[in-house]
């Protein structure tokens, strides 16, 4: 398998996971109910390809506050330690059924690091 190394292979990637999120009932709640993510999903892997792009190659582009808005759906629909380890879960098997290299290593780290904090942040 090869690394990731386009914006294309992110989409690939994103699509893979929300397709994932939305099917697992223990944590679609936030994609169908707190949120209306699964009514904008396109235009949500566009701004999700340019968040992953800036991390991951440098390119700017991602612009929004990731922490702020998780935390707003945190404060109205706490997240569970249990959602973060579906979510990463879900993203590593993802990354992991397609590519391969140390891009891949690099979002499991960026990941991991946002969820970390996040925890850290949510659960003080």
């Amino acid at each position: 398998m090869r690394d990731i190394e386009t914006r294309e292979d992110i989409l690939l990637i994103m699509r893979n996971f929300y397709d994932r999120l939305l099917k697992d009932n223990s944590i679609n709640f936030f994609f169908t109910k707190a949120t209306d993510v699964d009514q904008h999903l396109e235009k949500h892997f566009e701004i999700l390809a340019d968040f992953w792009e800036q991390g991951l190659f440098l390119k700017g582009g991602y612009s929004n506050n990731m922490f702020q808005i998780h935390k707003d759906v945190h404060d109205k629909h706490p997240f569970s330690h249990e959602h973060f380890e579906i979510w990463l879960d879900h993203l590593y098997t993802s990354i992991d059924e397609n590519f391969d290299g140390p891009n891949c290593d690099v979002m499991k780290k960026m990941s991991l690091n946002m969820a970390t904090v996040m925890r850290i942040k949510f659960f003080q």
